[in-house]
Formats: structure tokens, C-alpha cells, sequence
């Protein structure tokens, strides 16, 4: 069975380096963006099993990511799992179509959460 891949889409560079190496020691192929458009370029290209998306991006904000990489025909069903310390689950309700359990509040969820999280998913 082949590697399940993981994008992050995190523009702080500590929380993604750490995000990288969890997922590798759990053996997914691990992906990362720095920002959003980066992010919408390598989720289209590669096509990963699921996607973690944080809302505040240095370019573009992770909703226009969501909106982007849901206009592509693959994109319309990609799991997408947002990570955020700054919004409302309200605000994020209001911006994107996303189940409440696929929102996850920084630095409210462990790395085990995470994990489990990714592994219901996929």
C-alpha cells in the first residue's frame, strides 16, 4: 500500500517543520506550503489524500485557498482539515462549507488529536 500524502499549508515555519515531522514518523508523505498560492499549486498538481489549512496567509487567506482548490474538478471532494488560532468556528462557518469536525482550534488539539483526525479521514 502506497504512502498516504499530507499537505500543509502553515506559513509559520516552526509549526510546519513540526507538523512535516510528526506526519513522517507516522509514515504519510508529507507536503508543505508556505503560503496560499503555493498551497493551491501543489494541491492541484499533487493531488494529496488531505489537506491541513491554516486561515491566516501571508497572500491569500486560507478561505480563498478552500475556494480555489474547490473549483478544480478534483479539489470539489479533497479532505480538507483547517487549522486556525485566530477565527470563530462561526466566522469559518460563514466563509467556507466545512463540518465543525474538520476545524481544528491552535493550540487547542494534541498531536495525537491531529493524528487520529487524519487517520478518521483518510
Amino acid at each position: 500500500m502506497s504512502k498516504k500524502t499530507v499537505l500543509v499549508i502553515e506559513d509559520s515555519s516552526y509549526l510546519a517543520e513540526s507538523l512535516v515531522d510528526m506526519l513522517s514518523m507516522k509514515d504519510f508523505n508529507a507536503l508543505v506550503a508556505p503560503n496560499g498560492r503555493e498551497g493551491v499549486s501543489i494541491a492541484v498538481e499533487q493531488k494529496p489524500d488531505l489537506i491541513l489549512l491554516d486561515i491566516r496567509l501571508p497572500d491569500i487567506d486560507g478561505y480563498e485557498v478552500y475556494r480555489r482548490i474547490r473549483e478544480d474538478s478534483w479539489g470539489k471532494k479533497a479532505n480538507i482539515v483547517v487549522l486556525t488560532a485566530s477565527e470563530s468556528t462561526e466566522n469559518i462557518s460563514k466563509n467556507i462549507d466545512l463540518p465543525s469536525d474538520r476545524v481544528l482550534f491552535k493550540p487547542d488539539w494534541s498531536v495525537k488529536d491531529l493524528l487520529n483526525k487524519i487517520e478518521d479521514i483518510i
